[in-house]
C-alpha cells in the first residue's frame, strides 16, 4: 500500500497549555501510522470546540475565521503532501511538518514573499534602474492581491504552488468587481502579478503558467486633453486663493512643456540650459524610462519659472518649481477646472497629452520632434495623439463644409 492511501490529518487541542485566550490547536499529521504534530498558531476557547469533530464550534465571526483559518492550513499539509510526493519515492509525517514549516529546506515559496522580494530588490534600485513610480505601483499590485486572498480565502499569502489560471480569474474579476477598476488598470495589475508567477517559474517554484490563455492586452483609449480655446480660459484665469494659482501654474508648466508630474517634482536648475544662440532648453532624463528629453523652452512656461525661481541665485541641484503631491495637485486641479469653466475631468497627465496635441502636433510640430520633447522609447506611443490630431483636421474641415463655401468630396 502507498503512502499516500495512508495520510490523514486531524486537529486537536492541547489542553495542558490552556490560558485565559483558550486552548492552542493542534495538527497532527498521520501517515502510514507515523505521527507528528505541529501548533498552527491559533488558540480558541475549550467551550468552542468540537472534540469529536475535531473543528470549532461556529458560533460567531470569530470561531468562523478560526474554521476557515484551519480549512486554509489542511489544504497547505494536502499541498506540502503533494508537491513532496512528487519529489520523493517515500514521504514521511516529519517532512511533511518540516515542509509547512520551512525546515532542511521543505517549504514551497509563497507567492506574496516572492513578490516582496521581488519589490525589494526594486527599491533598492530606485533612481538606478527603477522609478519610485514603478516601485509603488508594484507595492499596490501586492495588495491588491493580498486584499483578494483576504476576501476569498481568509488568508493573506498561499504557496505559488496553488496559484492556477482560476484563482487568477478570479483575482481579475474581483479587481474589476470588487475594487471597481477600469479594464486598463486591472489588466496593468495582472501584469504585474503575471511578472511574479514568470519569476517563480522560472526559478522553478512554479510548473504551469497560470496566466496561459489569457489575454494581458490593453483597450486603446481616448487620451484628454485641453482644446487651445479651453487652455486660454485656465490661463486667463486669476485665483486669489494662492494654493489654485500654483496648482494653476504647475498644470499650465506640463501643458507647455510636456512634462509628467513626476519630471516636473524633480526638476532642477542643471537641468535648464541656455544655448550658444539664446534659446532656453529644459534637458532631462524621464523619471519613468530615463529616456532623453529635450524641449525648447516656450515663453509661457519660462514666465512660470521666473514667478516662483530666480534661476541665477539657484544651485546646480536646486529644484525648480514648489511641485505638491500629486494627490494634492489632483484634487486641486478640479477646483480650477470648476471656476476655469472646464467640464473634462482636469487631472495633471491631462497637460502632457494636451503638450502632445494642441500645443505642438496641431501647430505643425513633426511626429519625430514631438516623441523626442516627450521622451518616449519608441514613435508608436506618439502615433496615437496623431491619431487624436486627424480627427481634429476632420472635425475642422466637415465644419468648413457645412458653412456651404466648401464642400467635401463624395
Amino acid at each position: 500500500m502507498s503512502s499516500r492511501n495512508t495520510f490523514r490529518v486531524l486537529f486537536f487541542l492541547n489542553k495542558s497549555k490552556t490560558n485565559k485566550d483558550g486552548a492552542p490547536i493542534m495538527l497532527r499529521i498521520t501517515i502510514n501510522g507515523q505521527q507528528v504534530a505541529l501548533n498552527v498558531r491559533r488558540r480558541i476557547p475549550i467551550f468552542d470546540w468540537d472534540q469529536k469533530r475535531g473543528l470549532p464550534l461556529v458560533k460567531d465571526q470569530f470561531t468562523h475565521d478560526i474554521d476557515l483559518y484551519l480549512e486554509t492550513f489542511r489544504n497547505k499539509a494536502f499541498q506540502a503532501f503533494t508537491d513532496l510526493s512528487q519529489q520523493y519515492d517515500v514521504v514521511t509525517a516529519a517532512m511533511v511538518r518540516d515542509y509547512i514549516n520551512g525546515v532542511n529546506g521543505h517549504r514551497t515559496k509563497t507567492i506574496i514573499e516572492i513578490w516582496e522580494q521581488h519589490n525589494e530588490e526594486l527599491k533598492k534600485n530606485i533612481n538606478k534602474t527603477c522609478s519610485y513610480s514603478l516601485w509603488q505601483k508594484h507595492q499596490t499590485a501586492k495588495n491588491h492581491f493580498k486584499g483578494y486572498l483576504s476576501d476569498h480565502y481568509r488568508v493573506t499569502d498561499v504557496p505559488i504552488t496553488q496559484v492556477n489560471y482560476e484563482m487568477i480569474r478570479a483575482y481579475k474579476e474581483y479587481l474589476i468587481g470588487v475594487k471597481d477598476l477600469t479594464y486598463n488598470t486591472t489588466i496593468k495589475f495582472l501584469q504585474f502579478t503575471k511578472k511574479i508567477t514568470l519569476r517563480a517559474i522560472r526559478a522553478g517554484w512554479l510548473k504551469v503558467d497560470p496566466f496561459e490563455g489569457m489575454s494581458l492586452s490593453l483597450k486603446q483609449t481616448d487620451r484628454p486633453y485641453l482644446t487651445e480655446e479651453e487652455l486660454d480660459l485656465i490661463e486667463n484665469k486669476e485665483f486669489k486663493v494662492q494654493r489654485l494659482e500654483l496648482v494653476k501654474d504647475l498644470f499650465l508648466f506640463a501643458c507647455y512643456t510636456g512634462l509628467a508630474y513626476s519630471d516636473v517634482k524633480k526638476l532642477h536648475k542643471a537641468e535648464i540650459e541656455k544655448s550658444p544662440n539664446g534659446m532656453w532648453w529644459i534637458r532631462t532624463r524621464r523619471q519613468k524610462t530615463k529616456e532623453r528629453s529635450q524641449i525648447p523652452l516656450l515663453a509661457p512656461a519660462m514666465k512660470i519659472i521666473k514667478k516662483y525661481a530666480h534661476l541665477d541665485s539657484l544651485s546646480a541641484d536646486e529644484k525648480v518649481l514648489p511641485v505638491l503631491s500629486n494627490q494634492k495637485l489632483n484634487s486641486y486641479l478640479k477646483e480650477v477646472a470648476d471656476f476655469s469653466g472646464i467640464q473634462k475631468k482636469l487631472t495633471f497627465h491631462v497637460a502632457r497629452h494636451t503638450f502632445a496635441t494642441t500645443v505642438t502636433l496641431s501647430n505643425g510640430v513633426p511626429i519625430e520632434s514631438v516623441s523626442k520633447m516627450l521622451g518616449h522609447t519608441n514613435l508608436r506611443t506618439t502615433q496615437h495623439y496623431a491619431r487624436i490630431v486627424d480627427e481634429k483636421v476632420a472635425q475642422d474641415m466637415l465644419a468648413l463644409s457645412n458653412t456651404g463655401k466648401f464642400q467635401l468630396a463624395k
